[in-house]
């Protein structure tokens, strides 16, 4: 990253590092536990906002959610390519900007479960009859995050661009 931040990458920075510090510390004291509580609450933050951004929009096809969520992203550092299957909507992101700046902070293992874990919270709370599957993630060392976004009622899921 770069030695020239904002002072808003700055507070990022030292509230992702002050956040996985805690997360350290619960861990060494309480256990694996420790990340089930943060994926249970992280969550339901997450459920709840994306219920929110659903009920405020007419439409909640996978489209609306790849175009809700992932193009703003664009903005934050995330590189990804979009490809329809039949099984639904596959994203491959090879650059993420929460990994660069997890990386950057040495806590991709806390930030993993702080935001990674929260994939399916989103796409539940957006629309309940959408699926996730992902099978890699920049944060675990991969070299891109899989996301298949499909209709739990539609049969089939084995496409790969």
């Amino acid at each position: 990253m770069s030695q020239n931040l904002t002072a808003e990458q700055n507070f990022r920075i030292y509230h992702f590092t002050e956040t996985a510090k805690l997360i350290r510390a619960f861990r060494k004291n309480f256990g694996e536990e420790t990340y089930a509580i943060v994926v249970k609450q992280r969550g339901e933050q997450a459920f709840d906002t994306w219920r929110k951004i659903a009920a405020d929009n007419a439409s909640n096809t996978i489209h609306d959610l790849i175009k809700l969520l992932w193009k703003p992203l664009q903005n934050e550092g995330f590189e990804y390519q979009v490809c329809e299957t039949e099984s639904g909507v596959k994203v491959n992101c090879t650059r993420c900007g929460l990994h660069d700046l997890a990386r950057h902070c040495g806590i991709t293992d806390e930030a993993f479960y702080m935001f990674c874990e929260c994939d399916p919270y989103i796409t539940e709370g957006f629309n309940p009859n959408i699926g996730l599957k992902r099978t890699k993630t920049l944060m675990q060392g991969h070299d891109f995050c899989d996301f298949l976004y499909y209709y739990k009622n539609l049969k089939g899921e084995s496409e790969i661009c």
